[in-house]
C-alpha cells in the first residue's frame, strides 16, 4: 500500500505537495502494516515522508514504480539518498515504464534499461526490479488523467499528447540491453522478479 498518492493525506506527504513528513497516524499505520504482513510502498510519496516511512518500518519497504531522479529530473522520480535508504533496509525500487518519468529523446526500452542500470550500480542489483505501471486500456488512463488534473499537476496536460509507456512485451528488449552491458542471467532473474519475491517473503504472513 502507498503511503500517499501525489498529494498530502492523513498519513503523510505526497511528491507533488508540500511534504510535512510522516504523521503520527502514518507511523501507526506502518506499524500495523508490519504487524499484519503488508508491504509499505513509497512511490508517489514525498521525499521526507518516504525517508521517515523507511526508517519507521521494521521490515523492507519498496518503491513499486519509481525511477532515478539523477537520470531524469521529475518530482515523481527519487533521489540517490532515498534509493540508498530503501536498499539499506533491504528494500527494492521498481522501475516505472511511463515515458514522462524515463526521459526524452531516447528509445523507451533503452531509457528503461538506463534507470535499471543506474539503480543497480548505486544500490546493488539486489535492490532493483520491474515496476512498469502499465495499463492495457490507454484511453481509460488518458480519460482518468483529464478528469483528475489536481492529482497530477502539469503531467495532467500530457493526456493531450499521449502517456507513452513500456509495454510488457518490450521487456525482451530491456533484457537484451542489460545482458549486452554485462548483467548475468542470475542478475536478470533478480531484476525480473526474485528481488520482489524476497521482499514478499520477508513481509507477508
Amino acid at each position: 500500500m502507498l503511503v500517499a498518492y501525489n498529494l498530502n493525506n492523513r498519513a503523510g506527504g505526497g511528491c507533488l505537495d508540500d511534504d510535512p513528513g510522516l504523521s503520527d497516524f502514518g507511523g501507526a499505520m506502518i506499524d500495523e502494516m508490519n504487524r499484519i504482513g503488508m508491504i509499505v510502498c513509497c512511490s508517489h510519496t514525498g521525499e521526507r515522508t518516504a525517508l521517515e516511512a523507511i526508517e519507521r518500518s521494521a521490515l523492507p519497504t519498496i518503491f513499486s514504480h519509481s525511477n532515478a531522479r539523477a537520470v531524469w529530473e521529475h518530482p515523481r522520480n527519487i533521489r540517490d539518498h532515498v534509493i540508498r535508504a530503501c536498499a539499506e533496509k533491504g528494500g527494492v525500487v521498481g522501475i516505472n515504464g511511463i515515458g514522462h518519468f524515463l526521459g526524452s529523446g531516447i528509445d523507451l526500452a533503452e531509457a528503461f534499461a538506463r534507470h535499471v542500470d543506474y539503480v543497480a550500480r548505486l544500490a546493488g542489483v539486489d535492490h532493483v526490479a520491474i515496476g512498469l505501471d502499465y495499463v492495457f486500456d490507454t484511453q481509460e488512463l488518458l480519460e482518468y488523467l483529464r478528469s483528475k488534473p489536481e492529482l497530477f499537476g502539469k503531467d495532467a496536460r500530457s493526456a493531450e499528447t499521449g502517456f507513452a509507456s513500456v509495454a510488457p512485451e518490450a521487456l525482451r528488449d530491456v533484457v537484451a540491453i542489460l545482458s549486452k552491458i554485462g548483467y548475468s542471467d542470475g542478475d536478470l532473474e533478480k531484476i525480473l522478479g526474485l528481488n520482489l519475491l524476497r521482499v514478499a517473503r520477508a513481509v507477508w504472513k
